[in-house]
């Protein structure tokens, strides 16, 4: 066997000016770890934390090389990096029944899918327990709402005032505009009677007035007739008698 056999793999590094083609990540789906990390199988944890550190200078979601990626797709690798980076160190390092590597992306979304399942099965529980509680005796803790809750509140009483006003709205307003009417009628009636009553009685009043002021030309009249025979004198009245 020589000497090249034995000699460990040399391991590229990637300067601070490479770029995602240096080491480009596999666009298959559930890459292993050494696939990802661009290493072979026998390589030693030095030279795994070397290529680690190539790798996140490429494919940090701040770094300049990753910006043309979208973000999710920059977080997602990174995350795949990380989790590669401890199965290869041998923090989470597992195999399968077939002696292959479990890819760790896929344990990680299967981990946080369990965890998320546990929770919400814990809510629902926590949820049915506080139900019979306050069904029962009624102890326990009093319900608090969230800010969200209260929000969800508003906006429902404020779509139910709404309503209510949108449903009662027309009935104040043809109310009020019937209150309008009929002063407006009351009005008018009031007006047309005032109007009868003047053509009716006007003609005898006016009648009474000419009388009157004939009347009192007339008494005027006479009293001019007598005034002059009575300012007469006494001999004009002895010689009228002689």
């Amino acid at each position: 066997m020589t000497s090249s056999m034995l000699r460990p793999p040399q391991i590229r590094r990637a300067s601070t000016s490479s770029s995602s083609s240096s080491y480009p990540f596999p666009t298959h789906s559930h890459p292993t770890p050494h696939q990802i990390f661009h290493l072979p199988v026998g390589a030693t944890k030095s030279d795994v934390k070397a290529r680690y550190y190539d790798l996140v200078r490429i494919y940090h979601p701040d770094s300049p090389h990753c910006r043309h990626i979208d973000a999710r797709t920059r977080h997602a690798r990174f995350q795949s990096i990380r989790a590669a980076y401890d199965t290869l160190m041998g923090k989470g390092f597992n195999s399968g029944a077939g002696g292959g590597t479990i890819d760790p992306v896929y344990a990680e979304l299967e981990r946080r899918r369990r965890a998320q399942n546990a929770r919400r099965r814990a809510a629902e529980f926590a949820d049915g327990a506080f139900g019979r509680e306050g069904a029962g005796a009624g102890k326990g803790r009093d319900w608090e709402a969230s800010a969200d809750d209260r929000w969800k509140d508003r906006i429902i009483l404020t779509v139910g005032v709404i309503s209510l006003l949108i449903g009662i709205g027309p009935a104040l307003w043809w109310r009020s505009t019937s209150i309008a009417d009929q002063a407006h009628a009351a009005a008018a009636a009031n007006l047309a009677q005032a109007r009868r009553e003047a053509r009716e009685f006007g003609a005898e009043r006016r009648e009474e007035i000419r009388r009157r002021v004939k009347a009192h030309k007339e008494e005027l009249e006479r009293q001019q007739m007598q005034s002059p025979s009575d300012n007469s004198s006494p001999d004009e009245t002895i010689s009228a008698e002689s």
